[in-house]
């Protein structure tokens, strides 16, 4: 019975670029300090919309007259289109971020491809595929938006 092959690791062609490797680890506690400041400063932003609107709402709930719940609406639309901005930016943020997350995994994935060889690589493809596919499996289902007060 044969051994499987394996395939070898193949000696560096070229010198290996440790600098990039310290480079893309070196840059996470600051961009996380980055992060959590900006999510802080949204979620505060969306709290106080919310509790904004959790006043607006008791007043509309309080009125019969359509002008003042037309006022009440509008001053509802304001603070709906408030959230959506500070999302929006979030979101923004979030994919800059993202951005610079691919870019250190693609120097660190080059890194280690070029020190443990490609089996490497395709052997972590395979159990990262299955890791990103059992979390899928578990995001919970889409709820319908529609369902709720007009405020």
């Amino acid at each position: 019975m044969q051994a499987p092959e394996v395939e070898p690791s193949p000696a560096p062609a070229t010198p290996v670029d440790k600098d990039t490797a310290d480079v893309a680890l070196g840059e996470t506690i600051p961009q996380l300090r980055e992060v959590l400041g900006l999510a802080e400063e949204t979620a505060r932003g969306m709290l106080e919309a919310e509790d904004a609107l959790h006043l607006v709402r008791q007043r509309f709930a309080q009125t019969a007259d359509p002008e003042e719940q037309g006022k009440l609406a509008a001053e509802a639309l304001e603070h709906v289109e408030r959230q959506l901005q500070l999302i929006h930016e979030r979101r923004r943020q979030l994919d800059s971020i993202e951005a610079k997350l691919w870019a250190r995994q693609n120097r660190l994935e080059g890194f280690l491809i070029h020190t443990r060889g490609s089996a490497w690589w395709h052997g972590r493809r395979t159990e990262t595929g299955a890791r990103l596919h059992a979390a899928e499996a578990r995001r919970p289902a889409y709820s319908d938006p529609t369902t709720r007060s007009l405020i």
